[in-house]
């Protein structure tokens, strides 16, 4: 089954033509491709106005869609306050930014300086967005070996950095994929080409279930379709439509559930997070894994949404599985 994300009631869409040519004359820019962005939470799309009047600041309004598309990337689909990861832009900490409105103002001035530096470096615009996760040293780097992105040339990049530094990694380099979940680069069929893979049996059961109510608005306390649902009622409500009886809460599920390592992860395994809002419990919220770094979960509105955006990795608590849908 192809995945294809759904546009809510409450999901804006935006088209983006993007028609300016690479290298050529002075004043031209770089080639960036057709882009048609949706499924833009809430939370990320109030934003818009401001987003597009700081790019009016830089005459680039041209690019509101794919900044966007960024913001969901970097914040989850989340009203995070440093919502577009900026302060390490500014040689900050991770999250020292606490408000919204200076993280976009902060972000999108990162994001001018990476477009230009790759408009003058003659790279292509995905490197310009990989900079943004990486650094602008990126652009350099891609414009020594031949001036265009690629996931080679990304990880090669990163383990450079992550070895100096003495990390374990280095940056995201996935990012382009994550960031084009967003924004539909295939006209008219709004897919993005990275959905999960097509299941089978039970898993393909529950897939078609969830589906159902992809687009449907978060309710805390929800688990019914007459309700819609929060995230443990999903699954509650999901696993009892196939007789399988889990307890109802997050924590009460994650205790519920037997841990697996991440090498042992496989789709149809829940993924867990802490501290997502106040409350005495540790776990807070949770999805359901479907493969890639994607999940499937309750969001605002019901969605899917990459486990690797700085928001949930800041909040990873853990994996787990009930059933084994493999087996």
């Amino acid at each position: 089954m192809k995945l294809v994300y759904k546009i809510g009631a409450c999901v804006v869409l935006f088209l983006l033509i993007l028609v300016m040519a690479i290298g050529g004359s002075e004043g031209e820019r770089m080639q960036t491709p057709q882009i048609g962005v949706g499924n833009i939470a809430p939370a990320v799309a109030q934003y818009e106005p401001v987003v597009r009047e700081e790019l009016a600041k830089h005459g680039m309004e041209e690019h509101t869609g794919i900044l966007l598309a960024i913001i969901m990337q970097e914040s989850g689909g989340t009203a995070s306050l440093d919502i577009m990861q900026a302060s390490e832009s500014l040689g900050l900490p991770m999250n020292t930014i606490q408000d919204p409105i200076y993280s976009i103002e902060v972000g999108v001035t990162h994001f001018a300086r990476v477009i230009n530096q790759a408009e003058e470096n003659g790279v292509d615009f995905h490197t310009a967005l990989q900079a943004y996760n990486f650094g602008t040293g990126y652009i350099s780097f891609v414009a020594q070996r031949g001036g265009t992105h690629t996931k080679d040339l990304a990880t090669e990049f990163s383990g450079i950095h992550a070895t100096r530094m003495g990390w374990n990694r280095y940056g995201d380099i996935n990012y382009i994929d994550n960031i084009m979940r967003y924004a539909n680069a295939q006209e008219g069929n709004g897919s993005t080409g990275n959905a999960p893979a097509t299941f089978e049996g039970d898993l393909a059961q529950l897939q078609s279930m969830w589906e159902q109510y992809e687009g449907m608005p978060y309710n805390f306390g929800g688990q019914s379709p007459a309700t819609s649902f929060d995230c443990s009622g999903l699954w509650f409500y999901l696993f009892g439509q196939m007789g399988i009886n889990i307890p109802r809460t997050a924590q009460e599920q994650y205790n519920y559930a037997t841990e697996v390592s991440a090498d042992d992860l496989q789709a149809g395994d829940f993924v867990f997070f802490h501290s997502t809002y106040n409350t005495p419990n540790y776990i807070t919220h949770l999805g359901i894994y479907v493969g890639d770094g994607m999940m499937f979960h309750a969001g605002d509105p019901l969605q899917y949404a990459s486990i690797e955006t700085p928001y949930w990795q800041q909040h990873f608590a853990g994996y787990g599985r009930i059933i084994d849908f493999n087996s």
